[in-house]
């Protein structure tokens, strides 16, 4: 194969950008369903794909989609899962570039995180990263700027949560297999949507809220051919993109390949120019950007490896 030439790292870093920018193309075709859907109903309808392409996925290759790290995996899942329903849920309501960069703001939860809850050591070089990310999500946010809504605080709240189920992967599921970490995800944000969704039809909410956020708070929705149609291609470029970031970080240092992760705000924002015609003002340009060089900014510093144990199962 053209890979083979290259070196692990190389490989690697193609696949990450491959995958994540296949993310970008697939989720601005979540926007052909908002409409008809609510967030819980999209992802349990995507789910039931995508869980029989990563069973046959497992199949193909002999890997596992069983778990065998169960505590680990359920902590995870729950951080993961709830990152995702409140990513998607605002994506309707504001510039999906503008959404993205809400939940790339993960590197900078991350070295947050890891300094209160593991006592890592920081550098000087990562605190500016911190401050100059900062200043990335208010330029992003705008605050002051008219229309601003609780809203445009869930893209940080997922990168949040993003950020505490990577570093339950890193530290403690560094053995699982990847389809098994893949298929926890996919099961249990089904079921959740499932559960979400029947809740909002059994007990409506006020019509106001729905009409204010109709694919956060609608109740199930009948839908035609052409839905499933659109959830079975999004299921398959999101399965696909997975599969490729899973081999990726199978073959690079996760320090490394996190930097190519950043390829989907550019092809989050270029697919949403092309398909939409959204494009993020000056000030939310200025703030992707000094988000993209904070991120960059901490994955490049100078940092001591892990030392503790890996998660060994009971």
């Amino acid at each position: 194969m053209l890979l083979e030439k290259f070196t692990p790292a190389t490989r690697g870093a193609l696949l990450l950008i491959t995958g994540i920018s296949i993310f970008g193309f697939s989720d601005n075709l979540t926007m052909l369903v908002s409409d008809q859907v609510s967030v819980g109903q999209f992802h349990f309808s995507r789910s039931l794909i995508a869980m029989f392409m990563v069973f046959g996925l497992g199949r193909a290759f002999g890997l596992s989609v069983i778990p065998k790290y169960w505590k680990p995996i359920l902590i995870r899942t729950f951080f993961m899962v709830t990152s995702m329903l409140l990513y998607f849920g605002v994506m309707p309501m504001m510039p999906i570039a503008e959404a993205g960069a809400g939940l790339f703001t993960s590197p900078i939860f991350v070295l947050i995180f890891s300094t209160i809850f593991f006592k890592e050591r920081i550098g000087w070089r990562r605190i500016v990263a911190v401050i100059i990310g900062s200043c990335g999500v208010l330029l992003v946010l705008q605050p002051g700027a008219n229309g601003f809504t609780v809203y445009q605080i869930m893209p940080m709240m997922a990168g949040a949560c993003y950020a505490l189920g990577s570093i339950i992967t890193y530290r403690y599921l560094r053995e699982e297999s990847p389809l098994a970490i893949l298929m926890s995800f996919i099961v249990s944000i089904g079921l959740c949507g499932f559960l979400i969704t029947t809740l909002l039809t059994v007990f409506p909410i006020a019509p106001g809220l729905i009409e204010q956020a109709p694919f956060l708070f609608k109740g199930w929705q009948s839908v035609d051919g052409s839905f499933w149609l659109w959830m079975f291609i999004i299921a398959a470029l999101a399965t696909t993109a997975l599969s490729l970031m899973t081999r990726a970080y199978q073959l690079t240092q996760t320090s490394y390949a996190a930097i190519f992760e950043y390829a989907y705000l550019i092809s989050v924002g270029l697919f949403s120019w092309l398909f939409w015609g959204i494009i993020p003002n000056y000030l939310s340009a200025v703030g992707i950007f000094l988000i993209i060089f904070a991120g960059v900014i901490i994955v490049l510093a100078p940092q001591k490896p892990i030392e503790e144990p890996l998660y060994t199962a009971v």
